[in-house]
Formats: C-alpha cells, structure tokens, sequence
C-alpha cells in the first residue's frame, strides 16, 4: 500500500546526519570557500569537501557549486533552502557544545597503539603536565579498534599508524618512522647483511592479526622471500615482540625505535627498501577547537614529528 504524504516516516528510517558535515556545510556557505571553512575547522581543505560531499549525497543532491580554477562556492537553491534552515538554531547547538566540551570534560580519552606509549608517551605527558597540570588523561592503549571506539564515542583523540576513513574524525600528520628487520645474533646472519633469503624458512614472529605494522611486514617479506614468511608466533605489541626475539624464537619486523638499544643477543637492520609508517594524531570533529585537544596535539607533534 503506497504512504500517504501525511504519514510520518519512522526516526529509524530516516538517514543519520552527523552534525559535523552539517557544521562544515555551514561554514563553506556563511565564508563562501573550503579553505576558510577548514582553517576555521583546524582540518584540511580535502576533508572539509568530503564533508559537504557526504551530506550532498544524504541530502540527495548538490548544495554547492565551485567553478573549476577558483576559489569560491555558491549554494544551489537546494543549498540556500538548507542553509537558511539551518539559520541561527546551528550556531546556538554549536556554541552550546562547544562551552559543554571545553568546561565541563574533565577526562581526556586517548587512544594509543602500546607500543607507542611505552617508548614516547612518558615524555609526551610530561610536556602535556607542564600545560595543563589539571586534566585527568585516561589512555586505552588499542590499535585495530581506535578508529571503532572514537565513533563509538568512547575517544576524544588517538595516536595511530592507520589512517581513518570517517569523515567525524579529523586527522593530523605527526610524522613517519622506519621499520627494521630484528634477529637473534646466534642465528650468525651479520648485521649488515642484505640478502634476505637466508630467513625464508626462519620462524617468524609478528604481531597480531589486523595491526598496521604486520600488514605492511608480511607484504614486504612476500617480496623480498618470493614466499610468504613462515609465521609461528604473534603477540599484541612490539615490547612482546622483542622479548620473543631476544628468547631465540624467531625473527620479526619492528619499529626502528624499539630495535635501537636492544640487547647483544639482537641484530638489526632498518629496511629502507620499505614504506615508512605515517604516524596520525586524530580527534572527533566536534574537539577540533578545545584546548586540551590542541595542546595534547602540540605535544606529540613536539616528539614525534
């Protein structure tokens, strides 16, 4: 039976809009670009137009119009019409939020990869502390599921190799890091060597399932071997991983910075035929102005990058 135009369609029916494409949208037609749109959202020029795409495609039609070589956008009469809808109610929810956020949280939820926080996040709290003495930071130190969790609003921000595809979550360069290639020195394969094959039947130690870092290990390995590695062990984080190594287990693919400083019983060899790993500091959208957000950010730019 066809829907009377008077009958209400159903709140779970209806699409989910995050406020933040409605918050970008906002902005790109009250400055009439992406660009001031972004620097005013501290997010890139590209995130801000895959925000205005998404909702374009909720809303089930275009609402901007840029000219190819320049700068400016104009609404269509789709986007004047949402626009106008919008009006000041936006702003007010916004500026509620906002005040919410900055005065009221008084735990920062991070999320870090253990690795990560066991070699740099002393540090990085130690310069966080000397800005902002009173906030309690509460660390999850996760991996495959950040991404998971921030949506899920159980993050406000996190540190992490991956890079997120949601367009509520805003992310930031840090910087990049090598991998290398870690070995029991009894095994007699001299540090420098280069030829790889002598680990084609060697146990391989890795971590587990899913992880940044074993992804890109076992597609490089494939390569270099011209055979998968023969995998024997897997453990959640690189401190498990060199503890594995210096027991004589195997040998495995680890951040530069855990190989270095590690005991004689050790050898490593950092892989420059390999992609470096992207670091990415990320938070909501909607944390994009808040102070402790920004200072944690300044921090782990300061040790990381």
């Amino acid at each position: 039976m066809a829907r009377s135009g008077s009958e209400k369609v159903s709140d779970d029916k209806r699409p989910k809009v995050d406020i933040s494409l409605l918050q970008t949208f906002h902005l790109v037609a009250k400055t009439g670009s992406f660009s001031a749109a972004s620097r005013e959202l501290n997010i890139s020029y590209q995130s801000a137009a895959n925000h205005v795409r998404r909702l374009e495609q909720l809303y089930g039609g275009r609402l901007i119009e840029a000219e190819k070589g320049s700068r400016q956008v104009t609404l269509t009469p789709q986007g004047r019409a949402l626009h106008a809808s919008l009006g000041e109610e936006l702003e007010t929810i916004l500026s509620r939020i906002s005040v919410l956020l900055h005065d009221v949280r008084s735990v920062l939820r991070v999320g870090v990869p253990q690795a990560l926080f066991h070699h740099f996040f002393p540090a990085i709290l130690k310069d966080f502390r000397t800005r902002a003495p009173d906030i309690e930071l509460a660390f999850f130190e996760r991996d495959t599921t950040l991404e998971k969790m921030m949506m899920e609003g159980a993050l406000d921000a996190a540190v992490s190799e991956r890079s997120f595809s949601h367009p509520a979550i805003t992310q930031h360069l840090l910087g990049s890091y090598r991998l290398a290639l870690v070995w029991p020195a009894d095994w007699g394969i001299p540090e420098g060597e280069t030829d790889l094959s002598q680990f084609r039947d060697r146990p391989f130690i890795t971590y587990e399932t899913g992880q940044t870092v074993r992804n890109g290990a076992l597609e490089f390995l494939t390569r270099q071997l011209q055979c998968a590695p023969r995998l024997a062990t897997s453990a959640s984080g690189s401190t498990s991983v060199m503890r594995l190594i210096e027991a004589g287990l195997g040998y495995g693919v680890v951040p530069e910075w855990a190989a270095e400083g590690a005991n004689p019983g050790v050898l490593h060899r950092v892989l420059t035929g390999m992609e470096p790993m992207k670091l990415w500091f990320a938070h909501t959208a909607f944390l994009s102005t808040n102070t402790y957000v920004k200072t944690l950010h300044q921090c782990c730019r300061n040790a990381l990058s």
